[in-house]
């Protein structure tokens, strides 16, 4: 008796649809997102801006063992005090 093995071709199939499948989540999040932002007005998107700075920079600082400093150097944009 033949077990109904799954051909090469068919897991690709499988794959391909997966992947397809998130690409359609990810876009729907993408749009979900921009609309979003859309909506907000200058003073959110400017505190959203900063939050967000904000928390990457603790994270190249804390989990990238990066100093203030070496920050500071990396970054030519910021404005010095």
């Amino acid at each position: 008796m033949s077990e109904n093995k799954p051909t090469r071709r068919d897991v690709i199939d499988a794959e391909l649809q997966k992947t397809k499948a998130e690409l359609a989540i990810a876009k729907h999040r993408e749009a979900k997102l921009r609309n979003q932002i859309k909506g907000m007005t200058e003073k959110e998107r400017r505190h959203r801006n900063i939050v967000w700075g904000s928390h990457f920079e603790y994270l190249l600082r804390e989990k990238l063992n990066v100093s203030k400093e070496q920050l500071a150097t990396l970054d030519d944009d910021r404005v010095k005090d």
